[in-house]
């Protein structure tokens, strides 16, 4: 026998050995996939709603993270649980809709008007499976367009029909929004899903509409301007009522103090006189006499002129005085 010859296997054995590698790859691969099917991944601010397809029942509610399924025999879906907003505007550019999605609403006159309008809403935790079912499993997006924008414009237009146009688009739109709020929350409520807010952002008349109120608001600003310019007018008058009066009460005072002042003088000098009158004795008047006396006797010409001052007593008291 040739030492280098190799021993002769049998061809079976060979092919059998391959077959098992490939078995077992398959089983690999079919694991492996089995694996990614069932792996699925629940982002934050989800939760994940497992439900059975053989039972047709909700099985549990996952919580964000890695979580595995029966990819067979379940499904599972997400559903945001953080609050959600939804834009219904004229722009184009804003909101979920191209083109005009601004809410249309009747009045109680039958006038339409348009609301700019966002609504946020958000699905709560323990409701989640329960919107699911009420909902037959449909995805956030299908509730979104079913639930949240039909039911907004809904109710605005239900709460608008029991105001006049007027008094929505004014006085009243704080109690307006106030109102459907209250309506919006209790309808979602009833269908699982959280009501967060509405902003009622803006309105857009029809052109009529437009004018008339522009028309009212020139009468009121024309009627205000009249008002200003009369109280302004009556500010003036009383102004010049109470100058007035003050110049007259100034002249009183001081015509009041002139005739003071006169009576006064008047007193004084009457107390002047009285004194004086008092201090006039007769021997001061003779006495004054003399000092102005000059010594001369009067002269009179004429027959028959006599003097008619009686010097007698002054030259006695003179002549008595020089001794």
């Amino acid at each position: 026998m040739n030492a280098n010859a190799r021993p002769v296997r049998p061809a079976g054995r060979g092919i059998m050995g391959l077959f098992t590698l490939g078995i077992a790859a398959l089983v690999a691969l079919v694991a492996l996939g089995f694996i990614f099917a069932a792996w699925r991944t629940i982002e934050p601010g989800y939760v994940g709603i497992v439900f059975d397809k053989a039972s047709r029942k909700v099985t549990g509610t996952q919580e964000p993270g890695w979580t595995f399924i029966n990819p067979f025999t379940q499904s599972i879906t997400k559903y945001p649980i953080g609050v959600q907003t939804l834009v219904m505007v004229r722009e184009a550019r804003e909101g979920q809709v191209e083109g005009d999605d601004s809410v249309k609403v009747g009045t109680r006159e039958g006038q339409t008007m348009n609301a700019d309008v966002s609504v946020q809403y958000s699905v709560e935790r323990d409701q989640a499976a329960q919107l699911y079912q009420t909902w037959a499993g449909a995805p956030i997006d299908v509730i979104r367009e079913n639930l949240v924008r039909q039911v907004t414009r809904s109710a605005l237009n239900d709460i608008a029909s029991q105001y006049g146009w007027e008094a929505i688009y004014g006085e009243k739109r704080i109690e307006y929004t106030q109102l459907v709020s209250n309506e919006l929350q209790r309808r979602f409520a009833a269908k699982n899903v959280k009501f967060e807010s509405l902003n009622l952002r803006g309105w857009f008349l029809p052109e009529a509409l437009q004018k008339a109120l522009e028309a009212k608001v020139a009468a009121q600003q024309a009627a205000a301007q009249q008002q200003y310019q009369l109280e302004q007018a009556t500010i003036k008058a009383k102004q010049d009522q109470v100058a007035a009066e003050g110049e007259a009460a100034a002249l009183r005072a001081r015509a009041q103090g002139e005739a003071d002042a006169t009576k006064i003088r008047a007193q004084a000098q009457a107390e002047a006189n009285k004194q004086l009158s008092q201090s006039l004795t007769p021997d001061l008047i003779r006495y004054e006499q003399l000092q102005r006396w000059d010594g001369k006797l009067p002269v009179f010409s004429g027959a028959g002129a006599t003097p008619l001052v009686d010097a007698s007593s002054i030259i006695s008291d003179t002549a008595g005085g020089g001794q």
